[in-house]
């Protein structure tokens, strides 16, 4: 097969097609919007293969967080406060087994600082998803997933950067769908966009402690999103567009060579 097609066939092709499809059966089925999620699954098990009993590699993980994040969505209608306390939960816990590799073998102080501040954003995302007022979620996530990817592709890991190509891809045509409709009417909500988070704070620590991206630009991503569903204004997805750029601005000015993961 063509390279170029290996590339982009996994990261931007097929989940941009489920997500059209997906986004035609939420409009008659909303519940379907519940389950935006478990689209990225076909592409993660493309470029990851498929999934081993025991996960080998931090990369390995993520299907499982996905899977058991949409499992606690079920309890978010009823019970919201407890299911976000769940959803951080299960983010620590993976938190720490991504990065357990490097916490055993070379611990140090930053990096338990850096689970600790992906965590609280996490919090905040959460805490905030049942009261979030934005109306552009899908877009801002977007514009995060694909300044998170192409970042990741140019510091190093082409591996990481096609798994969070893909998230965007997932989102895409919610997310056309938010701009079409003159951001007014969300593709799907903040709630329904948690397992979507957490993929995306995962992959980022990833391509922070494998990729090595700059602190400074996995910051600026990590504000990326924040900035876009923190806000009550349908202006709110800018903040969100100017922190991915300022991020890939780091990158040029910082970067000189990074290893593959």
């Amino acid at each position: 097969m063509n390279p170029y097609l290996e590339l982009i066939l996994p990261s931007l092709v097929l989940p941009f097609i489920l997500s059209l499809i997906w986004l035609s059966l939420s409009r008659r089925y909303p519940v379907f919007r519940w389950l935006l999620p478990i689209i990225w699954l076909p592409s993660c098990f493309w470029l990851v293969g498929w999934p081993k009993a025991i996960p080998q590699e931090a990369n390995e993980w993520l299907w499982w967080l996905l899977i058991l994040s949409m499992g606690l969505q079920a309890l978010w209608l009823t019970r919201p406060r407890l299911t976000a306390w769940m959803q951080t939960s299960l983010l620590g816990l993976a938190l720490i087994l991504l990065a357990w590799p490097v916490l055993r073998y070379q611990p140090s102080l930053s990096l338990v600082l850096e689970l600790i501040v992906v965590l609280l954003t996490a919090v905040t995302l959460f805490f905030r998803a049942e009261s979030n007022h934005t109306t552009m979620p899908v877009v801002a996530l977007t514009i995060s997933s694909a300044g998170l990817a192409f970042i990741t592709v140019l510091g190093g890991s082409v591996l990481v950067g096609q798994l969070a190509g893909a998230l965007a891809s997932v989102l895409g045509a919610f997310a056309l769908y938010e701009c079409y409709r003159r951001w007014t009417k969300q593709g799907a909500t903040p709630m329904q966009l948690v397992p979507v988070i957490q993929i995306y704070l995962a992959l980022l620590l990833i391509a922070r402690i494998y990729a090595e991206i700059p602190l400074g630009s996995a910051s600026l991503l990590l504000l990326a999103p924040l900035t876009g569903f923190l806000l009550a204004s349908r202006f709110a997805v800018f903040g969100s567009i100017a922190s991915t750029v300022a991020a890939f601005g780091w990158l040029l000015l910082t970067t000189d060579s990074s290893s593959y993961y």
